[in-house]
């Protein structure tokens, strides 16, 4: 028992025995080689993804299972994030916008009815400083108009009031004014619209063309209600006021 004793005193009064020098000096040294590779390793970095071309429409239908309107809302939401990829904010400018009006155009296709696709064109991607991109946009509502004049009036009414203000660009602001004219009813129109027009004759100076305007709406009785011949009346007068 002493014996025994004797020896595990022993064992708990033994101090630790010290790692050999080289043994240390390998550790410093791999510590330190880990740290400097580790300094010269580039970045990680995120590398933006392109926007891919339009799928066929048929894909598309195809894809949808028989359920085309939850289809089309669900590649709106996956548009509308598309800049916002992992690490990354992609700014609307770097997008391509002619696949981007092509997406919108699928999506309209699958869902008529919608008019979301237009109002993001309008108002989210049309609205950055660049005017090519605008101008992309701009035609895409423009055909999409051509397509149902009837339901979709308002938004080529509000793209000719950007191509003027925004763009500057007077005679496609008329151009999309006149494609209102031709392929609305008058009556169906608010007056707003008309004066949009005539607001831009008057301010180009081509009074005659406006007064031509009024007076083929008012000769064919295209415009019958009185408030409405009272608006044409007030501008037919600042217009022979403004042409002494």
């Amino acid at each position: 028992m002493i014996f025994i004793g004797k020896i595990y005193k022993g064992r708990i009064t033994d101090r630790p025995r010290s790692a050999p020098p080289l043994l240390t000096a390998l550790l410093v040294i791999g510590v330190v080689m880990q740290l400097v590779l580790g300094s010269l390793r580039p970045p990680l970095t995120a590398t933006p993804e392109d926007l891919p071309p339009p799928s066929p429409p048929v894909l598309m239908q195809l894809a949808a299972l028989g359920d085309r309107v939850a289809w089309s809302r669900l590649l709106m939401l996956w548009i509308q994030n598309f800049d916002n990829q992992p690490g990354l904010a992609i700014p609307f400018r770097h997008l391509d916008y002619t696949r981007l009006a092509g997406w919108l155009e699928t999506i309209l296709a699958l869902d008529p009815q919608s008019e979301y696709p237009l109002f993001v064109a309008l108002y989210l991607y049309a609205g950055i400083p660049d005017p090519q991109r605008m101008r992309i946009m701009l035609d895409f509502i423009h055909r999409q108009f051509l397509l149902d004049p009837a339901k979709r009036w308002r938004w080529l009414a509000f793209a000719a009031v950007n191509a003027r203000h925004r763009l500057n660009d007077t005679p496609l602001a008329l151009k999309y004014l006149d494609e209102l004219a031709l392929r609305v009813e008058q009556g169906k129109l608010p007056q707003w619209v008309l004066g949009v027009r005539l607001s831009i004759l008057h301010a180009t100076g081509q009074l005659e063309s406006a007064r031509q305007l009024i007076g083929g709406l008012l000769y064919h009785r295209e415009v019958v209600a009185p408030t409405e011949i009272k608006f044409l009346s007030d501008w037919l007068e600042k217009l022979e006021a403004d042409g002494k």
